[in-house]
């Protein structure tokens, strides 16, 4: 037996009580999560049986502004939907290794998906823009629940890295033709 040290007030519950309060909790929790995955329009295909499985995997994160949820080149196991919040998607530049903004991403929208199929390093970053809540999936889940839907396997990637390397050459071409101009100007003024 112990003895407070302080003056303290004790509350118990009993064990039958304490564990009806979680199974509510717990239901409350899965319904909320399903009734959210049905809102996204790449997670409507899915069976009751999968959402529901989907669900109960799920985990709740919370991230603070600027707070990063993704690094690059940091290896991947977790799958995440944005349930709240916004997020921006960085990727560093290979000439100078400064953030270039591809894409933002907000509610019902997800990411992470391609270090779980086959990609073990994560290809951006991705940093959360005031209070984000992602719900996590981990890379087991994904790949036995989820793994096979065409919608999130086949994400178009494809416009955003355009663009980014358009935005590399660019750089690099305007880099060239700012040496290229002060090199005539040396000429000029030697």
């Amino acid at each position: 037996m112990r003895t407070a040290l302080t003056h303290v007030t004790l509350w118990a519950i009993d064990r039958q009580c304490f564990q009806t309060i979680m199974m509510r909790t717990g239901l409350i929790k899965q319904n909320e999560y399903m009734d959210f995955l049905k809102s996204v329009p790449t997670f409507q295909s899915l069976t009751e049986e999968t959402l529901s499985k989907l669900a109960d995997v799920m985990e709740e994160n919370q991230y603070d502004d600027g707070e990063f949820i993704i690094r690059q080149g940091a290896r991947g196991d977790t799958f995440f939907i944005i349930s709240k919040g916004m997020v921006n998607v960085t990727q560093a530049d290979p000439s100078n290794q400064e953030p270039v903004l591809l894409r933002e991403l907000s509610r019902g929208d997800w990411f992470g998906e391609r270090a779980l199929q086959g990609e073990d390093v994560r290809t951006a970053n991705v940093v959360a823009v005031d209070s984000v809540t992602c719900l996590v999936i981990d890379r087991d889940s994904f790949k036995h629940l989820i793994g096979g839907l065409d919608d999130v396997s086949n994400k178009g990637y494809e416009d955003a890295e355009l663009k980014a390397n358009v935005l590399t050459f660019d750089i690099v071409l305007l880099s060239l033709l700012l040496a290229v101009m002060a090199a005539c100007l040396l000429r000029v003024y030697s």
